[in-house]
């Protein structure tokens, strides 16, 4: 069951340690919006996301939105970031995650995943060959599909993983 074990767990997106993934050599970021680093339908990206996506590209990494949100809550989000994105990401299936590594050029040797659910994030990331990090949501209250799988996923913790997050 190591396809949904992620590489690394961070508290919060902020905890995301940026000169060690460039020192490992790694060039691109694909972040999940929703419960990873925004609050689930909520409207824009607020100044602590919009500062850790800056410091991200000032750091020298191609950032992208990777979400299985629609077009519009994507574009609602990024507003005037200047940051790349696919929506309708279909995850964990690899369709989107490959998308968003040619936008960036990379592949996945060099692509790190972060989000916020072991059944889309992570499960995609380790199917591409990708760094997943798991974070932890931002609220407990998710919509009624991430519950389903918050219910699948806290199965994997206890069961497969033996791990508490």
């Amino acid at each position: 069951m190591s396809v949904f074990r992620p590489k690394e767990i961070l508290q919060t997106y902020t905890d995301l340690d940026i000169d060690n993934l460039r020192k490992n050599g790694f060039d691109t970021i694909l972040i999940d919006v929703d419960n990873t680093i925004a609050i689930p339908n909520t409207g824009t990206c607020d100044e602590k996301a919009e500062k850790f996506l800056n410091d991200l590209k000032k750091a020298g990494f191609k950032v992208i939105i990777l979400s299985n949100n629609n077009r519009r809550r994507v574009k609602m989000f990024i507003r005037d970031i200047d940051v790349d994105f696919v929506s309708l990401a279909l995850k964990p299936l690899p369709f989107g995650y490959l998308r968003a590594m040619a936008k960036a050029h990379s592949k996945p040797s060099k692509t790190v995943v972060l989000g916020d659910q072991l059944m889309t994030d992570i499960l995609g990331a380790n199917l591409c060959g990708c760094y997943g990090i798991y974070t932890k949501r931002l609220q407990e209250k998710d919509t009624t599909m991430t519950a389903i799988n918050r219910r699948i996923e806290n199965i994997v913790w206890r069961k497969i993983l033996h791990e508490e997050v």
